[in-house]
């Protein structure tokens, strides 16, 4: 069979389909702090075959269709892994696995999940995208449920599987649960209640999953506060924001600047009442593991119940004098080695080697952190160039979503559509802590580059329509 026939076989959409659901499934269990009990090697044969799958498919398409040259933007996200590649070439010398890695990576984001609804259609992707939406939910409020047990048993345990070190229960006043990190837990817990009030708002639904949304919701918001993580609340705020002003279009007061007013009222009212939600919630949260354990009585050393209240002060924000908790540090670090190296930047995986030889006494260097920061990684990663050729996407994609909306005087009333902006927003948001939109494939990236190819393509196509009704 010529390879330019095999997409035309029945069974190559099929295991283009089966490869995205598997790929979500891995990514799933890369948040899961227990799936790193398994040997590493799985989880590389894993993502490796996912990754070979991609690159096959997009090689394929190339051939087949080329209905990839017809992807919105595409040719700064092109000229950008060009850049990329030249930084990895330029420090190849500090090696070249890590790199590969990160290509590959990139790649798989840019120009097989991003192309992905221009490639396949819209109607094809929807469908995968809401089944995702599902997926995610149930096994994400699966988990969630599992974390927030450990915290009100008050269960917390440390432990090492072939060198990786696993944190399961409540460390450090903070609820991991069993999620690897809170931080990126977070983000994602906020996604799954995007993706909920979004299925509450679609057409024939059934009433098990609206009853499974409504409980994700609460569950999700209650790992939130119990997870502590100042980028998940930032991002929440972010989300209840946009949400309240994006979702109030149904509200039609008489007069265009009085409904404008009013819908920037409901945001700011709905953001701040979240905000203290929260606040309120961990402190009336610190008492309910009294329910769930029984505590000695110091006078007569019997076993019963005391109304007691438990820490939710994380050692490390009480103890620092830093509002930033050292991230201002940590993102100057990084930008002092990016003008030792401002072309081309110092490439993903070999930043810190390069590093150690022309600014050893760097803080990022000394203490071996990343950039924390995903703007400030592409600086310290890519250079001026790279920087240059994935900033004009973003600000021009972001231009053309807030003009979409514009032109359509904030009432789109596309709850699928909405959920989508929404939740490329709130990984957008999350980038500036975290350093996971594109040099690493997690579930944010994965929503993030799939969502914005969709949003993208369906505002280019609604723009192409309308000059064509003219």
């Amino acid at each position: 069979m010529e390879i330019s026939r095999l997409a035309d076989t029945k069974y190559y959409d099929k295991i283009k389909i089966f490869s995205v659901f598997f790929f979500l499934i891995v990514l799933i269990g890369r948040f899961i702090n227990l799936y790193w009990a398994l040997p590493h090697k799985l989880d590389s044969a894993a993502f490796i075959g996912i990754s070979f799958f991609a690159v096959l498919f997009v090689g394929l398409d190339l051939i087949n269709s080329k209905k990839i040259y017809k992807t919105p933007n595409l040719m700064y996200l092109l000229f950008f892994t060009v850049s990329c590649t030249i930084s990895c070439l330029i420090y190849i010398e500090y090696g070249w696995g890590g790199n590969l890695k990160a290509l590959i990576s990139i790649f798989v984001s840019l120009f097989f999940l991003y192309p992905f609804v221009t490639i396949n259609g819209k109607e094809v992707t929807k469908k995968i995208i809401i089944r995702l939406q599902k997926i995610l939910i149930i096994v994400w409020m699966i988990v969630a449920v599992a974390s927030v047990i450990t915290f009100l048993i008050q269960y917390s345990n440390i432990f090492y599987v072939s060198g990786t070190r696993i944190l399961v229960g409540c460390i450090e006043n903070r609820l991991f649960g069993f999620f690897s990190d809170p931080n990126y837990a977070s983000v994602i817990s906020i996604l799954t209640i995007i993706f909920s009030v979004a299925i509450l708002n679609y057409k024939n639904q059934s009433k098990l999953m609206r009853a499974i949304c409504i409980a994700n919701i609460i569950v999700q918001f209650i790992y939130i506060v119990l997870g502590a993580s100042r980028t998940g609340e930032v991002c929440l705020l972010l989300v209840a924001l946009v949400s309240g002003f994006v979702y109030s279009y149904k509200f039609k007061p008489s007069g265009k600047f009085y409904m404008v007013f009013i819908r920037i009222l409901i945001a700011i009212c709905l953001c701040v009442s979240i905000h203290y939600l929260i606040e309120y919630s961990r402190e009336l949260f610190s008492y309910t593991p009294s329910f769930f354990s029984s505590v000695s009585e110091p006078d007569h050393g019997s076993s019963s119940f005391i109304f007691h209240q438990v820490s939710m002060e994380r050692p490390d924000v009480a103890e620092s004098t830093d509002i930033s908790n050292l991230r201002f540090r940590i993102w100057g670090s990084a930008l002092e080695i990016f003008k030792t190296s401002w072309a081309f930047g110092a490439s993903p995986r070999n930043a810190l080697v390069y590093a150690k030889d022309v600014l050893p006494g760097a803080f990022i260097v000394t203490r071996g952190y990343d950039a924390h920061n995903f703007y400030v990684a592409v600086l310290l990663y890519t250079g001026l160039f790279g920087a240059l050729f994935l900033g004009c996407f973003l600000i021009k994609s972001a231009y053309l979503i807030i003009k979409y909306y514009i032109k359509n005087r904030f009432s789109v009333d596309d709850p699928f559509f909405n959920s989508l902006v929404i939740s490329a927003l709130c990984v957008a948001a999350s980038g500036m802590f975290l350093s996971e939109i594109l040099f690493i494939t997690t579930l944010g990236s994965f929503f993030f580059w799939l969502f914005l190819g969709y949003i993208m393509n369906s505002i280019d196509c609604n723009s192409k329509c309308n000059v064509e009704d003219r």
